[in-house]
């Protein structure tokens, strides 16, 4: 197999966007030749929905599209092992130790940094998170884009609530999607994100839904059924 081989793989068990770079430096495990670096398109808010679940001294967190990608990416890594090579799908507690994703997307040619610090894709605009797959096979490397989408466009600064966004760049201690939010961030972020339920809320996606980029894509439900 090849890196078109191992692309068309990619897409076919279920990721929308796929490009090949090579690991970092300091990535930990030895035998990585090559970084595959998969994106899932985000285009249902569902995606962003985080669970805070705290029961019999047990403190749990998910959020869907993190378990979508591990799965995912643990398919892939399988059926690359079964092709004879080493595969490790990246998780995402081990995300940071592991690799800059964001970075990885831009060098692996999936997209560019845009005004508002995420990687905007030339299809789907910002709406895409990333994982990644590390490998033993030498694939072809892909080539960072040279586009920039966003030159005179400022509609993410505008959309974001707290002014975390702009042209002095982004301010994380602003952000409400912030992970790991000061005491009064996370104040504020119980006060303004919307609840599905009493442990579930969504997480800020304003500055990744203003992005013209990627509203072209039809969005659609379907339904699975038996006959008889």
């Amino acid at each position: 197999m090849d890196a078109r081989d191992v692309k068309d793989l990619a897409l076919d068990v279920g990721f929308d966007l796929v490009g090949i770079t090579e690991p970092q430096p300091g990535h930990p495990i030895p035998w990585t030749r090559s970084v595959i670096v998969l994106g899932l398109a985000t285009l249902d808010e569902a995606f962003d929905y985080q669970m805070f679940l705290a029961y019999e001294g047990k403190r749990r967190w998910y959020k869907p599209i993190y378990t979508a990608l591990e799965a995912l990416s643990a398919r892939l890594a399988r059926r690359l092992r079964e092709q004879g090579w080493q595969a490790e799908p990246l998780t995402f507690e081990d995300s940071l130790a592991y690799v800059d994703l964001r970075a990885a997307a831009v060098a692996a040619g999936l997209g560019v940094r845009g005004k508002n610090n995420l990687v905007v894709t030339r299809r789907y605009g910002p709406q895409v998170r990333f994982g990644a797959v590390f490998t033993s096979a030498d694939l072809a490397r892909d080539r960072p884009l040279h586009d920039y989408f966003c030159p005179s466009c400022t509609l993410c600064w505008n959309a974001c609530p707290t002014g975390a966004l702009g042209p002095g760049g982004f301010v994380r201690d602003l952000c409400l999607a912030e992970f790991r939010p000061t005491r009064e961030m996370a104040a504020r972020q119980e006060q303004a994100l919307p609840r599905l339920t009493r442990t579930t809320r969504l997480q800020c996606i304003a500055c990744l839904t203003a992005c013209p980029i990627g509203r072209k894509v039809v969005v659609e439900t379907w339904h699975d059924f038996r006959e008889g």
